[in-house]
Formats: C-alpha cells, sequence, structure tokens
C-alpha cells in the first residue's frame, strides 16, 4: 500500500468518525457524509490523473529512446555494409 493510499484512508475514516460522533442530526450528518465521500472519490480521480499522466509520459520516452537506440543500430549496421 502506498503512501498516497495510506493517507487517504487516513482522511476518510478521521473524517467519517468526527462525522458520526458529532451531535448532529441524521439528515446532517448523511450530508457531511456525502460531501467527505465526494472529496475523497475527487482526490482519488486526481491522484488517478496524475499517475495516468506519469504513465503516459514515461512511455512517451521509452518509445523516444527506442527509435533513437533503433537510429544508432541502423547507422551502425550500414557502416558495416560499407566496409
Amino acid at each position: 500500500m502506498t503512501t498516497a493510499n495510506k493517507f487517504i484512508i487516513g482522511v476518510t475514516v478521521g473524517a467519517i468518525l468526527g462525522i458520526l460522533y458529532a451531535p448532529d442530526k441524521g439528515s446532517i450528518t448523511r450530508r457531511k457524509l456525502n460531501r467527505t465521500g465526494n472529496r475523497v472519490r475527487e482526490t482519488i480521480n486526481d491522484l488517478r490523473d496524475a499517475i495516468n499522466d506519469k504513465i503516459d509520459d514515461l512511455k512517451e520516452n521509452v518509445d523516444e529512446m527506442a527509435y533513437q537506440e533503433i537510429a544508432i543500430l541502423e547507422d551502425d549496421a550500414n557502416s558495416l555494409h560499407h566496409i
């Protein structure tokens, strides 16, 4: 489990416990839980998007490095053919 996951779980559990032990009416508590759930969902979506962006960047970098290595190997092969 990553640090980000632990953090999200801790924040969620803390928020829910705080809401459940607060002396509010049931309708207010449900509203607070709903808002907390929405915030957690947004945070998870933001983290997922950031991770996907990083993965896309890594894929592009790997592709670029592979093309560069292929070009070097082709140049070397062409040099050997001309000898």
